[in-house]
């Protein structure tokens, strides 16, 4: 079984711990580092082999920032956004950044190491109630049925 090494950056040292302590209860996730800033968690991406990082979007120096410039490095790792907010707008800032997860705080509990797992082989997960309109507000109405069944594929 490959490790599956992670970044995780937050502001809030309780939600931090909390992360931090989910993604290792999973024997295949490693926390590699650990960040509460953007420009953090950017110089480490940079720095460190990572396969993931999971963002706070609403964080230090800003979650949509880190995630352009960690989405834009060499053998990128994946990136996911975390955050309490789940407007269409914001979730459509991260993906457009990047992202290719949006999970909501309060909704993911036990389900986090799966979720993570899920998008570093390959899938959109948008654990959020307006993923599909955020979706839709990055592919334009245009490509609204492809959008759905990226969605229901999500969560």
């Amino acid at each position: 079984m490959t490790t599956i090494r992670v970044l995780i950056a937050d502001d809030h040292p309780e939600m931090l711990s909390a992360l931090v302590t989910a993604v290792e209860a999973d024997a295949r996730f490693v926390v590699a580092a650990t960040a509460t800033s953007g420009e953090q968690a950017a110089r480490l991406a940079a720095e460190l082999p990572l396969d993931l990082a999971l963002i706070d979007v609403r964080m230090p120096g800003g979650g949509p920032a880190a995630a352009t410039a960690i989405a834009s490095l060499p053998g990128a790792p994946v990136v996911v956004a975390i955050s309490a907010e789940t407007g269409v707008s914001t979730v459509a800032a991260m993906v457009e950044a990047g992202a290719v997860g949006y999970l909501a705080k309060g909704r993911i509990g036990e389900a986090l190491p799966e979720l993570l797992a899920r998008c570093v082989h390959g899938e959109v997960v948008l654990a959020t109630p307006t993923g599909a309109g955020a979706l839709r507000a990055v592919l334009g109405a245009r490509r609204a049925e492809a959008v759905d069944a990226v969605t229901r594929a999500a969560v």
